[in-house]
């Protein structure tokens, strides 16, 4: 509601314009209101106590390659699910005129979270300080910007933005959380977050590679 009163305020009192579509433009705030409450609600029944569920049995596996695999895997699956990631492809599709396939770009988003979550259930099972992940992987980062396609750095560090969403974020804070409780001697607030830091780089590593793959 301040996002409505906000910029219905600003149109009428600032810009002095009328709103058109006004009818069309509440129903969408009225359905888009409703969606997000029924969404938000549907997590918090369903979907974070599964995840905090799974997350806590992956130890009992005793597998560390099933843990990292799993990790790797939802995290690509989910990242898939992400509304914002849809958002992102249909801007740069509409903006490029098709000449970058959002198709590709989704799906190379969804293999840099699905590995950085596999390298992040890998981080809290051997202990391993998130420092030494991050540091690494922004290096790498600012290396590849150098050879990258001017185009795509700025859509690679959006997609890295765009992947902490309301799908993405609270899955795999509840799987690492989870994982970290069942773990002995282990600070499930030192160990369970960093999960979404190394998410929010991943994206960009894995655009950066894309765009030096397909050149100018």
């Amino acid at each position: 509601m301040p996002i409505v009163v906000f910029l219905f305020a600003f149109q009428f009192l600032i810009m002095k314009r009328p709103v058109e579509n006004s009818y069309q433009i509440l129903i969408g705030i009225a359905l888009s209101t409703a969606g997000l409450i029924l969404f938000f609600e549907g997590l918090k029944l369903g979907f974070l106590p599964l995840g905090r569920q799974i997350g806590a049995g992956l130890p009992a596996s005793g597998s560390l390659y099933l843990v990292v695999a799993f990790g790797s895997i939802f995290g690509y699956a989910v990242t898939l699910a992400e509304p914002n990631l849809r958002v992102l492809i249909n801007q740069v599709e509409t903006v490029s005129a098709g000449a970058i396939p959002g198709n590709l770009v989704m799906h190379a988003v969804g293999i840099g979270v699905g590995a950085s979550l596999g390298i992040s259930m890998l981080r809290i099972l051997l202990g391993i300080p998130l420092w030494k992940i991050i540091v690494p992987g922004y290096l790498l980062a600012f290396i590849l910007i150098y050879f990258a396609p001017a185009y795509m750095i700025p859509l690679s560090f959006d997609a890295g933005a765009v992947v902490t969403g309301p799908m993405v974020v609270p899955l795999i804070l509840t799987v690492g959380v989870g994982l970290t409780s069942v773990l002995g001697g282990r600070d499930p607030l030192t160990d369970g977050f960093g999960l979404v830091a190394t998410a929010t780089l991943a994206p960009v590593i894995s655009l950066l590679i894309l765009g030096i793959a397909m050149g100018e």
